[in-house]
């Protein structure tokens, strides 16, 4: 007798004109992911670590991967190669091991305080406008296209707190796009090819707005998980609550 599929949860409907957003810390880097390492464990001397190249923006669960995208190169056009079409750029998640320290096979940094893991979400491509049919997604004459581009954190299960990664890949020689194969877990050296600015991170002259992104330069502050015990993926508190005491996490 078969088994059923099990039925996928219905995606939460999140109206951002009334509900609260959240502080996304959206590291990038040109050619490669950020190694693990790069992202620095918090600890009681030490609660607001140096991170890698980085925005901090203010956003919801309904975020696609299309606004990333667009959120980034508009802020740092300087990011993408000239001419643009045919880069892609790949995203990543970034999430504390919560096994790490309960036995369950994961392993301790040196100094005990446990460590990163990271999981693929998709990718968005680079592509020529379509003037004919005043194509959605465009900025400054190109369009992100990709069946990944309408992916949201909420189906990535981001939970706050954790890290977006996206690699800046520029098309190869001939102009073809890198192949989706070949940029997965693709890392490199701790630079990233980019002059620094203020830790570590591109920011902007003054705090700013993105199609309703708030995008900010400066680097202080954090993205506090909402308090209380709730899993991976489940939906947030309505009412915010970004800057309360940290929950549990349990499970996935």
């Amino acid at each position: 007798m078969s088994r059923s599929p099990t039925p996928q949860p219905a995606k939460t409907a999140v109206d951002r004109q009334s509900t609260t957003p959240f502080l996304l810390n959206f590291c990038y880097r040109s050619s490669a992911f950020h190694s693990l390492t790069d992202f620095p464990i918090p600890t009681p001397s030490n609660p607001h670590p140096h991170l890698p190249a980085h925005l901090q923006i203010y956003t919801w669960m309904s975020c696609t991967l299309r606004e990333l995208a667009l959120l980034l190169t508009q802020a740092l056009p300087q990011i993408l190669p000239d001419p643009a079409v045919g880069t892609r750029l790949s995203f990543r998640l970034v999430y504390p091991d919560v096994h790490a320290s309960r036995g369950g096979g994961g392993r301790l940094e040196s100094e005990g305080r446990g460590r990163y893991l990271s999981k693929e979400i998709g990718s968005v491509v680079v592509s020529a406008p379509e003037y004919s049919n005043g194509g959605g997604g465009g900025r400054g004459g190109v369009q992100l296209e990709g069946d990944d581009a309408g992916k949201t954190l909420e189906d990535a299960r981001f939970v706050i707190g954790d890290f977006i990664d996206c690699a800046v890949f520029p098309p190869l020689s001939d102009g073809t796009v890198v192949s989706r194969g070949s940029v997965s877990g693709r890392g490199g050296s701790r630079e990233n090819g980019y002059g620094r600015v203020r830790g570590g991170g591109y920011g902007l002259s003054s705090r700013g707005s993105f199609n309703g992104y708030s995008s900010r330069g400066d680097f202080g502050g954090s993205g506090n998980i909402p308090s209380g015990e709730w899993r991976r993926g489940e939906r947030l508190p309505d009412s915010g609550g970004y800057r309360g005491g940290r929950g549990a996490r349990r499970g996935y």
